[in-house]
């Protein structure tokens, strides 16, 4: 899959997530999604939220797709992850796996771990 081709509900994720614009980024989700982050689950879209106000949107994430695949039931985007955060002892650049399971258009399930591959 090119990144071209990322479906659409990740390409609204994108670019919520740079613009920034919270409201339409929560939108993205099914109303019982899952996120799993540095190890920590957030279920609901209450529960998103609070994340994504506070490490997504508080620390001024922007993210830029490098590489995109499909994996069984799953959707891979790898991101330069860029932002305001702590950036000690983290790789530079940052890339990141976002691992997005969609149903009917919404993200049901996205889990984030640290790419560990030299790709970019």
């Amino acid at each position: 899959m090119e990144i071209i081709q990322i479906p659409t509900v990740i390409r609204k994720y994108m670019d919520a997530s740079n613009k920034p614009d919270p409201e339409a980024f929560i939108n993205c989700f099914s109303e019982d999604a899952v996120v799993l982050d540095e190890g920590k689950k957030r279920i609901g879209k209450k529960e998103i939220k609070k994340w994504s106000d506070q490490y997504h949107f508080g620390a001024n994430v922007t993210l830029e797709p490098k590489a995109v695949k499909e994996n069984k039931d799953e959707v891979i985007v790898t991101c330069k992850v860029e932002g305001t955060y702590d950036k000690t002892g983290l790789p530079d650049p940052l890339l990141l796996d976002y691992h997005f399971r969609i149903v009917d258009d919404k993200i049901v399930s996205l889990s984030i771990f640290l790419n560990d591959h030299k790709r970019a």
